[in-house]
């Protein structure tokens, strides 16, 4: 199965890195979602995505392709916004590789060298190893605790509640499940579990929490009609 490389709102960008991975014979796919109809494209191009997917055993032989090819592409305007970056916010650009375009990530490096700051293979490899681990975390915890507390308050009630709008009998199922199954891929091509492991134990209690108090409501129901 294929993982998503690189993406981006710039056909070019995607075509030109797909032309460094054919140069290094490394197979690829590109989607994009040009083709489907949207009417609101015409005033937001932007809503258009492309997408380059490879293996995901290709990811470390892909990067360095493209990290070699910039490398040597990179020329740098003198009135290059980055120019304006102290130090510390381009090391950043560096440790946030995933956020920026290949381009930005080789004159971050280029600049700090410029300046005396030669960053190393060893201290990338260190950043990228870094960044990793801290997109295995939340980027915001209170809002994963906010969004348990909701799955286990429409387990409880969501049935009641569901009486006057069924729909809602199905929110603490479809928060369980997101809670239990959600993943994310990280950078270098891998796929973890968006939850930890001691939230995805909160979804499987909220699931059987849904389950419970369902048969419980359908059950108050019938004898109540009876």
């Amino acid at each position: 199965m294929k993982s998503i490389f690189r993406k981006s709102i710039n056909k070019f960008v995607i075509e030109e890195i797909a032309s460094v991975l054919d140069s290094h014979s490394i197979g690829y796919e590109i989607i994009d979602n040009e083709k489907d109809f949207d009417p609101s494209f015409v005033t937001n191009p932007g809503k258009i995505e492309y997408q380059l997917l490879i293996d995901k055993d290709d990811f470390e032989a892909a990067n360095k392709a493209v990290s070699e090819y910039f490398a040597h592409e990179v020329v740098i305007p003198e009135d290059y916004y980055l120019s304006e970056y102290s130090n510390e916010e381009l090391k950043e650009v560096l440790f946030k590789k995933d956020e920026w375009n290949e381009f930005d990530y080789e004159a971050a490096k280029k600049i700090l060298k410029s300046r005396g700051e030669n960053i190393t293979e060893q201290e990338l490899d260190s950043f990228d190893k870094q960044r990793l681990e801290s997109l295995k975390d939340y980027e915001n915890p209170e809002q994963v605790k906010n969004y348990i507390i909701l799955g286990y308050i429409f387990a409880v009630i969501g049935c009641v509640v569901s009486l006057f709008w069924g729909i809602l009998i199905f929110v603490s199922y479809a928060i369980a499940l997101a809670i239990i199954k959600l993943k994310k891929q990280l950078p270098n091509g891998e796929r973890v579990y968006y939850f930890n492991e001691k939230d995805r134990n909160h979804g499987k209690r909220i699931l059987k929490l849904s389950l419970v108090f369902t048969a419980f409501w359908i059950l108050f129901a019938v004898i109540r009609n009876i």
